[in-house]
């Protein structure tokens, strides 16, 4: 599956140590190659059904782990300067095989939840609204293959513009990168 993932996303096999009084998984070092430093650290829980997303951040990675609970997370990394290697795809992550998932900018990303389900994500800046942005998750033109029944969105999910609307309204900061953002410094 790592061979199909978007440019830059990595997933990290996590270790957990399990026995009669209950299990201990290491979720994150420093010294893994994970790339990213988290500055922040969020838990989110989700209800079966939610569909978080899609997102994009143009500034800040992502690192996310489902400590209960499965996802399916769906990526599209529609970088410019990475036309050749463009992929969409719907990756499981789940806690009885708990991974870590690395996604750097400009790399578009949604969850979807089918039971209850706890989520904790690392961010390498802390969370800005101006870097949090938002496409509807059904765009045809992100190419993502979801799987997804009856879901429940967020009032700013449901209205997130198209992502053409949305690529016209960030320029060109997908292709400049991080830090670049269109319109700024």
């Amino acid at each position: 599956m790592s061979d199909r993932l978007p440019h830059g996303v990595q997933l990290t096999k996590l270790e957990t140590h399990a026995d009669e009084r209950g299990a201990l998984t290491e979720v994150f070092r420093r010294s893994w190659t994970t790339g990213i430093e988290p500055v922040q650290w969020n838990v989110t829980l989700s209800q079966p059904g939610v569909l978080r997303g899609t997102h994009v951040h143009l500034e800040h990675t992502d690192y996310i782990a489902v400590i209960e609970g499965r996802a399916d997370v769906g990526l599209s990394d529609l970088r410019p300067r990475l036309a050749d290697r463009r992929a969409a795809v719907v990756l499981e992550l789940a806690a009885e095989e708990m991974a870590g998932l690395t996604i750097p900018p400009g790399v578009f990303h949604g969850l979807y939840f089918r039971e209850r389900s706890i989520f904790l994500y690392g961010l390498s800046h802390g969370w800005q609204p101006v870097d949090d942005l938002a496409c509807r998750w059904d765009d045809p033109d992100l190419g993502i293959p979801w799987r997804v029944g009856d879901r429940t969105l967020s009032v700013r999910d449901a209205s997130a513009p198209s992502l053409r609307e949305l690529l016209a309204e960030i320029g060109d900061a997908l292709a400049t990168g991080p830090g670049r953002r269109a319109g700024g410094s």
